[in-house]
């Protein structure tokens, strides 16, 4: 869900069941952050997961959270911090390493979704919206360098002149 919709931990943490517009494949709520509130498309593969998640995995509780704990009490996540620790905990079952700035985090699948789109030729404004940013100025840091698209726009150095 994190690196579909690029929701930050914390809003993660405190998705309410009615913040899902099924029919919709949206999810709209109000940020932890920014207190702001934000509307995302939601691919139907990550709806279809999380549908799951609440009909076969999810303790029987009338906690209103989407996401909650395994063990007594079934409530909701408290803050995002308890959201990365399950992250890193299941990361680490995978197999996957991590180390401080890898980017290995859920942090890091919110900038992967924003350089995934810029280089798929979505605006850099949508962008800013999907991560629920007030403008682009917050995203440009979530957008790391297009190599590919990058090599498009060099030149080669014949264009230096000077004959050697």
């Amino acid at each position: 869900m994190a690196a579909a919709s690029g929701l930050r931990a914390g809003d993660i943490a405190s998705l309410k069941l009615e913040d899902i517009d099924w029919k919709k494949h949206e999810i709209r709520l109000i940020q932890g952050k920014t207190s702001e509130p934000l509307i995302i498309p939601v691919p139907k593969a990550v709806l279809n997961a999380i549908a799951d998640y609440i009909m076969n995995g999810r303790p029987e509780t009338a906690d209103k959270n989407v996401f909650v704990r395994h063990c007594a009490p079934f409530t909701g996540y408290h803050d995002g911090v308890s959201v990365a620790c399950i992250f890193r905990k299941y990361q680490k079952k995978a197999g996957f390493g991590h180390v401080a700035g890898d980017g290995k985090t859920l942090h890091g699948m919110r900038r992967g979704l924003g350089t995934s789109m810029t280089a798929n030729g979505v605006p850099v404004d949508v962008v800013a919206q999907v991560l629920g940013h007030k403008g682009t100025k917050a995203t440009k840091q979530y957008i790391s360098t297009n190599l590919h698209n990058l090599r498009c726009c060099a030149l080669s150095f014949d264009s230096l002149g000077g004959g050697i």
